[in-house]
């Protein structure tokens, strides 16, 4: 027997594509919504923008997540503005790609390099604030410009060890990609650098 069964108002049931493209030509028909998904856009890009910019992110982390905010910022504003239903769908599902890399991408950047069962190890740096201990992009490197410099008289973290070329000691900050000569920090607990493992 032939499948007569329909969906609401009698109607054959439709594809989850048609049903998505008609809920989006529904949504966007009005110029009110189109102009609050752009506001709403720049709400959610700013903020995310501010968090970006007061976590302690490596580099390499600020730079894609930026870019995937621009993306998504892009592909939602483009839905959003285009003149077919057909079109702001195509751009929607992409927004929709982009959206889900963003929590796939911070999962998976926590369970590699962010983890609570990473172990953390404080030192202290000697002396006022005058002083600021300046960060290398790795081991006997020269300071880099900008980085992550530490004012003394403050305890920061540090989670492994590492040698230059020349056998001097230098610890990797769990904030990011920065190390620091060993010399200027002191341990504050009961351990010794020694104790600490090497940077993989």
């Amino acid at each position: 027997m032939a499948d007569n069964s329909t969906g609401d108002a009698g109607n054959p049931s439709a594809s989850l594509t048609a049903r998505f493209t008609a809920a989006v030509r529904n949504f966007f028909a009005s110029s009110a919504r189109r102009d609050a998904t752009a506001i709403v856009i720049g709400l959610i890009s700013g903020g995310v923008g501010a968090i970006v910019g007061a976590a302690e992110l490596p580099l390499w982390v600020v730079v894609p997540l930026t870019v995937l905010v621009a993306a998504l910022f892009l592909t939602v504003e483009k839905a959003a503005t285009a003149d077919t239903a057909d079109t702001q769908v195509r751009w929607l599902w992409g927004a929709l790609g982009v959206a889900l890399l963003l929590p796939a991408g911070a999962w998976a950047y926590h369970v590699s390099f962010d983890s609570e069962d990473q172990s953390i190890y404080p030192f202290y740096i000697e002396g006022d604030q005058a002083r600021v201990l300046k960060s290398s992009g790795r081991p006997g490197a020269e300071p880099q410009i900008g980085g992550y410099p530490m004012p003394a008289g403050e305890t920061y973290d540090f989670e492994c060890v590492g040698k230059d070329s020349e056998g001097g000691v230098w610890l990797k900050a769990v904030a990011g990609n920065y190390w620091y000569p060993s010399a200027y920090l002191s341990p504050v607990g009961d351990f010794k650098i020694s104790d600490m493992p090497t940077c993989g």
